[in-house]
């Protein structure tokens, strides 16, 4: 079948576009389509729809700007070559693809070839594709935008009535795509849970991050197990809103009832979703018989004196728990509520570094706040003394200029402090002619709606928002998060970063802006990007001496990491402290400090130049690298990259 040309219709893993015939395609999701980026949305979608957990996704080379992949080709294995181009190019001319297609001979045992270009593309760079497809006795496949829409329709992205993107299973108009993609941590994790079940075992702890789909897991398995009743407890409304818009795409609408009053307890329902605050005040009209699944999202709160009473009064039926933090301040084992049983376990940089959940790109920008005022308990600030602390008209200016500097336009949420510090911050965005808004734990469920609408209409640009939101929340939209308190735990960095880092149509990365002052342990933030569930590096991050810049920063694929320099300073006087900071976290000071160096003096800093302008000297060098030389190595990466921008 060499040389020929074929159509979407003959690649078995595309077979579901049959049920959408051209015709049947809506222009404006067309031009939804001409709207995504190669790297960040076309391909990590073709990714998903080719995805084989048994198959690694590159062939024999991994080709720059290529996708290679195994497929079927009317039912006939073959080795592919994806070249796709997306809404930077517009009109696709030889120029743009000539490069990739001459790697196309590079690859060896390619059988197959294919052009996807959401644009219009020019008849020369056709020929050449063909010619060359043709040359390498390949078969080869070109698809334009009306082909992707399809693909992308058949395959669950996009709504085929108005174009919008999927979220939680469904489109706002009503409609729930037949055939829904699992991304790969819900594939293993659907596998283990099978396995559970096999041996009969009564309980399961998921742990995985923010926006890799845990709620539909949970609905995928209960339905697939046959459970015939299935109790779904979280903590707040928000969390209970995904998981019915989930459970109903799996069991049907009409089998998902949301509780609201006591009656809704005895339902029929095959599935009941009501939060713990409504089940811990009426337990005793629970007919804990009945439900033979039980699903506790957010399960780290689960230590709670609450939820040990539903658990225990639910001793005969499968309990599922769901997490991204599983680590508490009080050093509680919520592990061991599931017996221990944890079934899946992947840390934040693991849905970055396989395109599940978009990069972010992060930057400290300096706090001129002296916090060593504020009153400290050993744990926490004093929540008082850090509202009167933040809230001034100094700092109120410089976190809008800043948002205008590196967000401007970009649905934000903001985190504050207090419901004050919330408000003060809403009314400075708007006082600067940016719309605005809170969302708070008093805000009533009606408000709360009719905020979210205007968050996700575009009619409100920044959220300020008070913990209600650290967890559960569904905004893939949200392309900017502003950390406007000092954060104090990794825990609380990883559930505020999580809230952006879902995939988005148009979303190539998130905005993270974190004003840092002088507070206790600001250096870890540091250590926190990592994106490592825990504290000990040197257990499940960087390990053994880096061999470059890039190792030693440890940064997850596509992000970015940018500190202000009176930031670096605030770490470098925290690191001269022997009991602060673990060697690694030393280790990225010391890079920052000399990337900060380099670009005052415009050249390569040397020994002398540290020991004359750093407050960290070369013996701290010698100490965590082994000696100056080892350093410099290291650094050379840095600077080069640095030089590029």
């Amino acid at each position: 079948m060499g040389q020929a040309l074929i159509t979407i219709d003959d690649v078995d893993e595309f077979r579901d576009v049959r049920d959408f015939p051209a015709r049947s395609v809506v222009p404006s999701i067309v031009e939804a389509v001409r709207g995504l980026d190669e790297a960040e949305e076309l391909e990590p979608f073709m990714r998903a729809i080719l995805a084989d957990t048994n198959a690694t996704p590159h062939g024999p080379a991994e080709i720059v700007d290529i996708l290679t992949h195994k497929v079927s080709i009317l039912r006939q294995p073959k080795l592919a070559a994806f070249i796709l181009k997306g809404r930077s190019f517009p009109i696709v001319r030889p120029k743009h693809v000539s490069h990739q297609i001459y790697r196309l001979e590079k690859i060896a045992n390619l059988e197959c070839a294919v052009l996807g270009v959401t644009g219009n593309i020019l008849d020369q760079a056709k020929e050449e594709f063909i010619s060359t497809s043709s040359r390498l006795n390949c078969t080869y496949l070109i698809l334009d935008a009306n082909d992707l829409a399809r693909l992308f329709i058949a395959y669950g992205f996009f709504c085929p009535r108005d174009g919008r993107r999927i979220s939680a299973g469904r489109c706002k108009c009503g409609y729930s795509p037949k055939k829904r993609l699992l991304n790969l941590l819900q594939k293993q994790a659907l596998i283990e849970l099978k396995l559970a079940h096999s041996i009969e075992q009564k309980t399961a702890l998921i742990v995985l991050p923010p926006g890799t789909g845990k709620t539909r897991i949970a609905a995928e398995d209960a339905y697939a197990c046959g459970a015939n009743a299935v109790l779904y407890i979280a903590h707040t409304h928000e969390i209970l809103d995904v998981a019915m818009s989930e459970c109903a795409a799996v069991f049907g609408a009409d089998q998902v009832t949301k509780v609201q009053n006591r009656k809704d307890l005895s339902r029929s329902a095959k599935v009941i979703l009501t939060t713990i605050q409504f089940l811990a005040i009426n337990i005793n009209q629970l007919e804990a018989a009945r439900y033979d699944y039980v699903v506790i999202d957010e399960f780290h709160h689960a230590a709670a004196r609450t939820y040990r009473r539903v658990i225990e009064s639910l001793q005969n039926c499968f309990l599922l728990g769901l997490t991204a933090t599983p680590f508490r301040g009080d050093r509680q084992d919520i592990a061991a509520l599931c017996n221990g049983n944890v079934i899946v376990n992947a840390e934040l940089r693991t849905g970055i570094d396989n395109g599940i959940l978009a990069p972010y790109h992060y930057y400290g920008a300096f706090d001129d706040i002296d916090y060593s005022a504020i009153k400290y308990s050993g744990k926490t600030y004093s929540v008082r003394d850090l509202e009167r602390a933040l809230v001034i008209p100094r700092r109120d200016r410089a976190v809008v200029a800043k948002w205008r500097e590196l967000a401007l336009d970009k649905p934000t949420l903001a985190f504050c402090c207090t419901q004050r510090h919330a408000e003060r911050a809403a009314a400075n965005f708007r006082d600067a002619g940016i719309p605005a808004k809170v969302y708070l734990a008093t805000t009533t469920r009606e408000e709360r709606q009719g905020i979210v609408g205007s968050f996700e209409a575009g009619d409100t640009k920044v959220l300020c928002v008070v913990d209600v939101l650290n967890e559960g929340a569904d905004f893939p939209f949200v392309e900017c998060l502003l950390f406007l308190r000092p954060t104090e735990s990794k825990r609380i960095f990883l559930q505020q970063l999580g809230r952006g880092l879902r995939r988005f149509v148009g979303k190539a990365h998130c905005t993270v802006i974190d004003f840092i002052g002088n507070f206790r342990n600001a250096f870890r933030i540091v250590e926190y990007h990592g994106l490592l569930p825990y504290a000990d590096e040197t257990e499940s991050g960087v390990r053994g001496t880096p061999r470059n810049a890039k190792e030693l920063l440890n940064l997850p694929i596509g992000c970015e990491v940018h500190f202000e320099d009176k930031v670096i300073d605030i770490f470098t006087q925290q690191t001269l402290s022997p009991r602060y900071a673990t060697r690694h976290t030393i280790g990225r000071i010391l890079l920052y400090q000399y990337q900060r160096l380099a670009r005052l003096l415009h050249s390569t800093p040397t020994k002398r130049d540290v020991d004359r302008n750093c407050l960290l000297h070369s013996d701290f060098y010698r100490e965590v690298f082994g000696s100056w030389k080892a350093f410099e190595a290291i650094a050379a990466s840095s600077l080069i990259v640095d030089d590029r921008r």
